[in-house]
């Protein structure tokens, strides 16, 4: 070591050399979590540069999606050494550990993670059985430690407790939902914030220390998304992990299950998710025995469950049971008065984020009122981080897009679509021609479902329902 330190006198560069000759990804951060150091492979594993990783923390990065999950932010958090598997960009996995270094008195100083690449190893079939055993172990483990969004109670506070009456209505019953155990439904139209709602009257709950687990139940096919619920025993059907699997509900032992679009749960999983209501008792798939979770529901659609029910196409007798304690978001539409007081919350958010200081002209904010808002809070969330980030310092009624432009401009145009149609229909009508700009800009619908803040399967229903015909390119 002496010997070593005196060539670092000599060489102060030695260090780094050293860690930038290592194959591995290696990422150093401060004991806040900010970005202070990362090698080469580090940098090939983000797929971003230094210059836009260093001096940001990795909390914010890793709401970004550039991890998933930070184990430097895991570590920090549990204060002590942390190992999970990491998927990054392109479904590459790492196997990662979160170092901490610490002083004489235990204060942390830095956190430094190794991550090392393990995908190849998993197609290696030599090796297919270790790996998979400890992916569902790490698997397993990240499962168990969701954590809530720091941001989820201002932001629902900011949904829910506008001066509209519909919205003040709805966050009072969302209080007295959290204070009781049973199973709660949450409708709304997309994005007007079923999925934060959720976590929120987790928070507010009994069982708020417990582990929050949620799942999109249009994200999977039937068949994944069964194994994923319910979990499986060994050997139950080819391909199976040899060990077995756990599921959600045993993952959120004595907390809360999200079921986000419980509309798109196939018939048949509706009949297993109802027992599971009556009894607490559910069955793997391959079990013989059923098992026990105490576990509270919480469910949220865009569909009209009780007309689906009607047409056969969902449970009528569970739709009652879910239907026991509901909560309806009003869309934005419906909240003019509380646009504003959004707006600049969301602007306040990015202008950190990003360390900028914009603000809203006049002629911007009257088009925010006078706009429909088809897509509602996230709608509006996504609009406010583009012009953050894309106009001047004070942003003008040019920086909008061109449909809030001609409704600022001309709003009885939208008066006079609505003599002529429904509101359904002429929001169907909006919700279609955004999603054929979107494609037209981003030509995929990754990057397009990206820029309309929905999820891909999402956007993929919508491509159907709509019948828009994608070109290679942009599947």
């Amino acid at each position: 070591m002496e010997k070593l330190l005196q060539l670092t006198k000599k060489k102060p560069e030695l260090f780094t050399d050293i860690l930038e000759s290592i194959k591995d990804a290696i990422y150093i951060v401060d004991h806040e979590g900010t970005t202070l150091w990362m090698n080469s492979a580090s940098e090939a594993m983000c797929r971003l540069p230094r210059k836009q990783m260093i001096g940001r923390n990795v909390r914010d990065l890793e709401r970004e999606g550039v991890f998933n999950p930070s184990v430097s932010r895991m570590a920090l958090e549990a204060g002590k050494n942390v190992s999970t598997v990491q998927v990054m960009d392109e479904g590459r996995k790492y196997i990662a550990t979160g170092h901490l270094v610490k002083d004489k008195e235990g204060k942390v100083i830095v956190s430094v993670a190794h991550c090392r690449d393990i995908t190849e190893a998993v197609k290696n079939t030599s090796k297919l059985k270790e790996t998979e055993e400890l992916l569902e172990k790490y698997s397993a483990e990240i499962r168990k430690l969701t954590k809530i969004n720091p941001k989820i109670g201002d932001s629902v506070a900011l949904i829910l407790s506008g001066k509209s009456r519909n919205r003040v209505a709805a966050g009072e019953i969302i209080k007295k939902i959290a204070a009781v155990d049973t199973t709660a439904l949450i409708t709304g139209e997309t994005g007007t914030g079923k999925s934060v709602t959720a976590e929120k009257i987790h928070l507010l709950s009994k069982r708020k220390s417990k582990p929050f687990v949620q799942i999109n139940c249009a994200s999977l096919p039937e068949a994944l998304l069964e194994s994923e619920l319910f979990g499986y025993e060994r050997g139950s059907f080819t391909g199976a992990a040899s060990q077995g699997k756990a599921g959600l509900i045993q993952a959120a032992e004595q907390g809360t299950l999200f079921l986000d679009e419980i509309g798109e749960l196939p018939l048949h999983l509706q009949t297993k998710l109802l027992h599971f209501l009556q009894s607490k008792k559910y069955l793997p798939i391959g079990a013989r025995e059923y098992k026990y979770a105490d576990v509270r529901i919480i469910t949220a659609t865009n569909r009209n469950l009780e007309d689906m029910a009607a047409e056969g196409t969902f449970r009528s007798d569970l739709f009652y049971r879910l239907n026991v304690l509901t909560v309806k978001l009003p869309p934005l539409r419906e909240s003019i008065d509380d646009i504003e007081e959004m707006a600049r919350y969301f602007l306040d958010i990015f202008n950190e984020k990003y360390r900028m200081n914009k603000s809203f002209s006049d002629k911007v904010v009257k088009a925010f009122h006078q706009y429909i808002w088809p897509g509602n809070v996230r709608e509006l969330e996504n609009l406010i981080e583009r012009l953050v980030i894309l106009s001047e310092k004070l942003i003008e009624e040019k920086d909008l897009p061109q449909k809030m432009i001609q409704q600022y401009r001309d709003p009885k145009a939208v008066t006079a679509s609505l003599n002529h149609t429904t509101m359904p229909d002429l929001l169907e009508e909006m919700e279609k021609n955004m999603i054929l700009e979107a494609l037209e800009k981003k030509k995929s619908t990754r990057k397009a479902a990206k820029y309309l803040g929905v999820t891909q399967s999402l956007l993929m229903r919508r491509v159907k329902k709509y019948n828009i015909q994608l070109v290679e390119e942009e599947v």
